[in-house]
């Protein structure tokens, strides 16, 4: 078997399979994997799902006039349930060697075209967060008996395949595969502009100095996020006499709860309000010293680390998002003890101490995203997957540098 960086060597070329990726809708963050997959992959893809999100909170991918999107409109039936048109029957047809489905258990349409898909022999791959934490209740039950219909799980994180594995999952059949965002567009962005001159500039735009250090935000504001703590922690460091400024990005039923507070904390902070442009989220991510997740972090900490700013989120693995595990303390980030605002303040004064991240955070953030969370990276470990490799061994060897990826 092969080892991790090693090479696949093969007498000849591996048959070109058709592959089925199957999501209710393609949110918008999936388009750089997915264009990644459909123009440089060693395979042919189906992308099938719906062209809307039924909730009207994420920005969906329009993929209606790629010849290789497959329409399969969602119905959701309440408590969590949906239906998926069509796709039971894209199981039972030929022309599919493999299909990755969206491994959510409370989809009926997906159990069934699975089951049937194994049937005729096709291989089947649930893409999937997988466990934060071991189960409980009936997921106990239910969670083993749905991923175990699938050849192998594509998972977020390591936390998750160990879990796994303690569970009696074989290893070899838990592929982690990473998340990404638009990581050559972020570098792009961050080479065509001086990072310490565009940082002053946007800090004295937004709060009429550039001297002093900001923090940023950057999420759906709701009360799950905790942004209560950050603000908090800020009036901590105001009181001790450290001033820090705050950037908020994002919308949500908290805001106006949220700007009280920092008014009620004397909190010098911008609302920026929701932004997807991504030139503009630019210029705003090199104003900042740091970017704070008090409640779990997930591709907010890929978006930053991008940019090579680090990441501050809490210490709790089970209550967080994969993304975790990007931070790496004292190089790329930090973690802060959950729920307490005096360590948060703490945290947050020794990555303030500049307006700036360094050059070696900088550099240390990039080679994360570089090595593990980029497009490519994840290319190539679900074509791993979708060829039947174990995990834990690569197709081709994995870039482990920035220079590699341009």
């Amino acid at each position: 078997m092969a080892t991790a960086g090693s090479s696949v060597q093969s007498a000849e070329p591996p048959r070109r399979l058709k592959v089925a990726i199957v999501y209710p809708f393609f949110a918008h963050y999936r388009e750089p994997v997915l264009r990644e997959l459909l123009a440089h992959g060693r395979h042919d893809y189906l992308l099938v799902g719906d062209t809307r999100d039924p909730s009207g909170t994420i920005p969906v991918l329009d993929f209606v006039e790629e010849r290789r999107f497959i329409h399969t409109p969602c119905v959701y039936l309440g408590r969590g349930l949906m239906w998926q048109r069509r796709l039971v029957g894209l199981a039972l047809r030929g022309g599919v060697d493999c299909f990755i489905f969206l491994g959510n258990a409370s989809w009926p349409a997906t159990w069934i075209a699975a089951v049937f898909a194994r049937l005729r022999g096709r291989r089947v791959l649930f893409w999937t967060h997988g466990w934060t934490r071991a189960d409980t209740g009936a997921k106990r039950i239910l969670r083993p008996m749905f991923y175990g219909i699938a050849h192998g799980l594509l998972l977020y994180g390591e936390h998750a395949r160990r879990i796994g594995c303690s569970l009696g999952f074989k290893a070899e059949n838990l592929h982690v595969v990473y998340n990404s965002l638009d990581c050559d567009s972020q570098l792009q962005l961050l080479q065509s502009a001086e990072f310490d001159a565009e940082g002053r500039s946007t800090r004295l735009r937004l709060f009429g100095t550039a001297q002093t250090p900001v923090v940023l935000a950057s999420a759906r504001l709701t009360a799950g996020k905790r942004f209560d703590l950050l603000i908090g922690a800020l009036g901590i460091l105001g009181s001790e006499g450290i001033a820090v400024n705050l950037l908020v990005i994002g919308e949500g039923p908290e805001r106006d709860r949220l700007e009280k507070l920092s008014q009620d904390c004397a909190i010098r902070t911008c609302f920026a309000g929701a932004i997807y442009d991504e030139s503009q989220l630019a210029g705003l991510f090199q104003c900042a010293a740091v970017t704070v997740s008090p409640g779990n972090v997930g591709l907010t900490c890929m978006h930053s680390m991008g940019y090579g700013v680090p990441v501050i989120t809490h210490d709790d693995p089970c209550d967080q998002g994969p993304e975790w595990e990007a931070i790496i303390p004292g190089k790329t980030g930090d973690f802060f003890r959950k729920n307490c605002v005096e360590d948060l303040a703490r945290r947050i004064a020794q990555w303030t101490r500049t307006e700036s991240p360094s050059q070696a955070t900088r550099e240390a953030c990039l080679a994360v995203v570089a090595s593990r969370y980029h497009p490519r990276v994840q290319r190539v470990l679900i074509e791993q997957a979708v060829a039947g490799a174990p995990a834990g061994s690569t197709i081709s060897p994995l870039p482990a540098t920035v220079s590699a990826l341009r």
